[in-house]
């Protein structure tokens, strides 16, 4: 009988105390249950259990193995009870007792984890064969639906079991998958980014779990264990009643985190040595004292936050910051350290100390990308966020492109997000933290925006495919405070993280997503292996699929002109839009999507310019619709270079506020390989 269709009416059936498996290995047999041997008594959890104890060979057993237990040979077997119409018969003699699946209280799991008593209504049915050792962990009651029932034990061998119980291994989680010294908070909600000794990978359907295998579990708490691993269930909001999607057959997939204790990678390599670690860890606190890091995060949260929102300002400013620091792992400390050090200017504090010797950016990466090393052994959200951060750090050479190793980190990166489940909306999960959900959210489109740009200007397939992924887009934030203290631009106000709605992001990102959609569709259209093929010599085909893609960027021009200018000093001019409302003292960063948004024009027009260059003259079909057509690409590929050498002058012209603020690295690839 397959396991599935036996999970769901599978009972659990008890055992005499006495009873034990016989060492040998199972051999299917037909007819009556085989002896089994008085002589080897079961462990203590195994009779606790009633389960069959088997051991191969020796100590433990199969389900001491499954669970990481201690095979403790200590309580012997416990008493009968009678029942209550086991009445003595008139003679004098106690009739026959039955043997129950049920006779003596079980011993169940409860919802800490611990051993706990529940009783159960006898059977008259007969006990089935025993379990295999896949039925034994698969269909295990400790990894069910427990019965949280239960009620005090009489005697002193069942308080010495669960007092044994009570007390995991050193080194070792208990059932419940928790560590006992540091255990994840059950009060009503669960955060994946916040577990300290645990890292969580998602569930995929062809990886060695599946997930609909794994819904089939009997969990508690959304949480069950197997082999000494967690499970962890997302609640998923119920369906509609009636809907397109459910008329024809489609389900979400069940979402289930695979929940491995830290311990578990101490031995993956390549590693660090430990020491090498500690010395990085006590020169970073050297470089940046503590009351230094908390400055250079609070500038982090002014000038790079609105352009790139790879941070959660709930959980980091609500907080004493100075703890919050502490507590981050050394490779996301190196990297806001790292990305905030251009603005040390800007904080009266760290202008008159620090300012003339600040710590070295390039020693700060290095740090940061060798604890990275290490963190991908056990990746949390933590690690892609340094990962993110290492990717927008500025060349290391100013007349050449960096090195191969900007885009072999970007493909780290995406792999990453997909490990962790990025790739997942995450705004109908129930049970998941609001900040969590919409932080979630931004990590995915930073790290599709990266992916793009960077495989883009490198010339390159991206790693992302939009099949890959059903993350919703970002919304504009609602009621954006239009300043914030210290920083008089309306474009670095910040957006409020406790929003009610779980898609607003700051407006210079939502933009600057919307673009890079754009640019996404751009290269599958025409840049592509099979897509060059089909639209290099065929102009009229590169011309029609060119129409709705000139409409997408005007739409997001006039929207981002718009959202950028003054009513006062409105300009049909992109460049001189975003120039002209630049106070000479405010540092505005979206000159940077200024750039981006004439590097995707660029790009259209370069791949028609192609398909001119090879059209045959020679064809006399619809030559004067052809002629035509082709005066358009090249009046737009024009005016596209005129607008390009325009705005680079007026970034010669600007003032430093324009090139003191947050640049994305992805715009100086472009802007060296376009220009």
């Amino acid at each position: 009988m397959d396991l599935l269709s036996a999970s769901g009416s599978y009972a659990v059936y008890g055992h005499s105390p006495a009873d034990t498996v016989d060492p040998r290995p199972d051999q299917p047999t037909l007819g009556p249950r085989a002896y089994k041997s008085r002589q080897n008594r079961p462990c203590d959890f195994c009779r606790a259990r009633k389960a069959a104890c088997k051991i191969a060979v020796a100590p433990p057993c199969a389900l001491c193995h499954s669970y990481g237990r201690e095979c403790t040979f200590v309580s012997g077997p416990q008493k009968r009870k009678r029942n209550a119409s086991q009445a003595v018969s008139g003679d004098g003699q106690e009739p026959q007792r039955r043997r129950t699946d049920h006779a003596d209280s079980e011993l169940r799991l409860n919802g800490a984890g611990r051993l706990s008593t529940s009783s159960s209504p006898p059977s008259n049915s007969s006990p089935p064969a025993s379990r295999s050792p896949v039925e034994d962990v698969l269909l295990d009651d400790d990894i069910g639906e427990l019965n949280t029932s239960s009620r005090q034990v009489p005697g002193a061998e069942e308080a010495a079991l669960l007092q044994n119980t009570d007390q995991p291994q050193a080194g070792r989680s208990d059932l419940r998958g928790h560590n006992v010294n540091n255990s994840v908070p059950r009060v009503g909600e669960f955060s994946l980014a916040e577990l300290s000794t645990k890292n969580a990978a998602l569930v995929g359907e062809t990886g060695e779990a599946d997930p609909y295998l794994c819904r089939r579990y009997r969990y508690e708490n959304d949480e069950c264990v197997l082999s000494n691993i967690v499970y962890r269930r997302i609640p998923l909001p119920p369906p509609p009643s009636l809907t397109d999607d459910a008329e024809l057959g489609f389900a979400e997939r069940p979402v289930i985190f695979m929940l491995p204790d830290d311990n578990l990678a101490n031995t993956g390599e390549p590693r660090s040595d430990n020491s090498v670690l500690e010395a990085a860890q006590t020169e970073l606190k050297t470089m940046v004292p503590t009351d230094v890091g908390v400055r250079l995060l609070k500038l982090f949260f002014r000038f790079v936050y609105p352009y790139f929102p790879v941070l959660s300002r709930t959980q980091m400013l609500a907080h004493d910051i100075s703890t919050v620091l502490l507590d981050l792992p050394l490779s996301l400390q190196a990297g806001i350290y790292a990305t905030s050090l251009p603005f040390l200017l800007y904080d009266d504090i760290l202008a008159t100390t620090i300012i003339h010797s600040p710590p070295p950016a390039a020693r700060l990466y290095r740090i940061c990308w060798l604890a990275i090393v290490q963190e991908t052994h056990t990746p949390k959200l933590a690690t892609l966020q340094a990962c993110l951060l290492l990717l927008q750090r500025a060349p290391s050479n100013k007349y050449i492109m960096d090195t191969p190793f900007q885009w072999s980190l970007t493909a780290w990166t995406v792999s990453l997000a997909y490990l962790i489940g990025l790739g997942k909306s995450s705004v109908g999960w129930l049970g998941l933290p609001k900040w969590e959900r919409r932080l979630r959210g931004r990590l995915w489109w930073a790290t599709y925006v990266l992916d793009k740009w960077s495989f883009f200007g490198a010339g390159t397939p991206s790693h992302i495919r939009n099949d890959d992924f059903d993350v919703e887009l970002p919304i504009l934030a609602p009621n954006a405070p239009s300043t914030v203290e210290g920083s008089p631009c309306p474009s670095t106000a910040p957006v409020d993280d406790n929003a009610h709605d779980l898609l607003a992001v700051p407006s210079h990102f939502y933009h600057l997503v919307q673009l890079t959609t754009i640019l996404s569709d751009t290269f599958d259209t025409y840049y592509s292996i099979r897509a060059t093929s089909l639209t290099t010599n065929n102009f009229s085909l590169s011309v029609e699929l060119a129409k709705p893609l000139r409409v997408r960027l005007k739409t997001w021009k006039d929207s981002f002109t718009a959202s950028n200018s003054s009513a006062e000093n409105s300009s049909p001019h992109l460049d001189t839009a975003i120039f002209s409302t630049i106070a000479p003292d405010t540092l505005d960063g979206n000159a940077s999507l200024v750039l981006a948004y004439i590097v995707t024009v660029m790009a259209l027009y370069r791949a028609l310019l192609r398909a001119v260059d090879n059209l045959d003259s020679s064809l006399e079909t619809s030559a004067y619709l052809h002629a035509a057509a082709r005066s358009a690409v090249l009046k737009g590929a024009k005016e596209c270079g005129k607008e390009a050498v325009e705005f680079v002058e007026d970034l010669s012209r600007g003032d430093v506020g324009v090139w003191d603020a947050f640049w994305h690295s992805c715009g100086f690839y472009t802007v060296w390989i376009q220009c």
